[in-house]
């Protein structure tokens, strides 16, 4: 379990005085800022409403997150009120009342703060910017993927590093991704395995093939279409000097034997990984992830899945570092959302 005392530096517990304020703020931003066609304008405004809500000492954990890349998550509790939540979706769309908006917009200035901004795949979800994670019933395909455990990976793992100097049009990794709570009555976890952990527990000569552009990566199955990458790497030297990764349990490949038995070995020490770490949202809870040196994983929740509004409910955001942004190729009218050329 995640202990407040051994993890300080990754928790931040905002007082009932910040949660009131931020929440009162965003409440009162125009209707016609919306998360879904003017995200990039939405998250500069809830960028300033955090700005003037939380104390100095919670801006400035928010600040090191962004500035340095060397935590692995932030945890941040009662981020804000949740009033009149609509019931959970169950169809991968997005309801049509507004009242998931303003954790929506919370969670976009959470992103903004820690030095990210939002963006999404023309070919994931349609574009949407904010993904409905919850049991969704419907096809058998979204049932699957939305009810399944999930393995250890990072998201979008068949996307560039911006290390990699990409073409323009390339598929991106995201730096980070944020989720924020809004409903979670089996008190399901979001599991974590900072890359520290498993590094330390690979051998030099696994770590060395594992650096080298052996690999190919498939596109995750939230996204409308395949899209493959070939002679990547699974770890790449960040501008920062650490390692960052790439991962999938299933979507992920080695090109040569001394490559597959490399991503083997890596796979079985995450397998086994003992420093797992479980993180329950409850409703108005956010999560920023640094995609970078940070794995996570779900627990199956096909046995709690009732579809009567009541399910697990999350939303998630990917967030991007500036520099990435000039490897974009982005529709015209909507700036946020990326096409895939390659």
């Amino acid at each position: 379990m995640l202990h407040d005392k051994k993890n300080s530096k990754n928790i931040i517990l905002l007082s009932v005085h910040e949660r009131n304020t931020i929440y009162s703020a965003l409440q009162k931003i125009p209707e016609n800022y919306d998360q879904e066609k003017t995200p990039l304008e939405l998250e500069k405004l809830a960028y300033d409403i955090i700005m003037n809500s939380f104390y100095d000492s919670t801006l400035l954990k928010l600040s090191h997150f962004g500035k340095y890349n060397d935590v692995p998550f932030l945890f941040v509790r009662n981020l804000i009120p949740l009033i009149d939540l609509p019931p959970t979706p169950n169809n991968d769309s997005s309801p049509a009342t507004p009242s998931w908006k303003v954790p929506a917009a919370a969670l976009l200035g959470l992103l903004r703060f820690t030095g990210h901004t939002a963006r999404s795949f023309l070919d994931e979800m349609g574009g949407r910017l904010c993904h409905m994670v919850m049991p969704s019933m419907n096809d058998d395909k979204s049932y699957l993927r939305s009810t399944k455990k999930l393995n250890f990976h990072t998201e979008v793992v068949n996307g560039y590093f911006s290390e990699e100097n990409p073409a323009i049009g390339a598929p991106l990794s995201p730096e980070s991704f944020g989720l924020i709570g809004l409903r979670n009555p089996d008190n399901i976890s979001t599991t974590l395995l900072p890359l520290c952990d498993v590094l330390k527990n690979l051998k030099q000569e696994t770590i060395y093939e594992l650096m080298k552009p052996n690999f190919t990566a498939r596109s995750q199955s939230s996204f409308d279409k395949n899209i493959e990458v070939k002679n990547i790497a699974v770890l790449n030297t960040c501008l920062n000097g650490q390692i960052g990764i790439r991962y999938s349990h299933s979507k992920l490949q080695g090109n040569n034997e001394a490559a597959q038995q490399a991503y083997e070995e890596l796979s079985t020490v995450i397998k086994n990984s003992k420093q797992i770490m479980h993180v329950a949202l409850s409703p108005g809870d956010a999560l920023i992830l640094n995609n970078r040196i940070c794995l996570h994983g779900r627990s199956a929740i096909s046995d709690t899945a009732k579809f009567d509004g009541t399910d697990r409910w999350l939303v998630r955001i990917y967030g991007y570092k500036e520099n990435s942004t000039a490897f974009m190729n982005t529709l015209e009218d909507s700036r946020h959302i990326m096409k895939v050329d390659i």
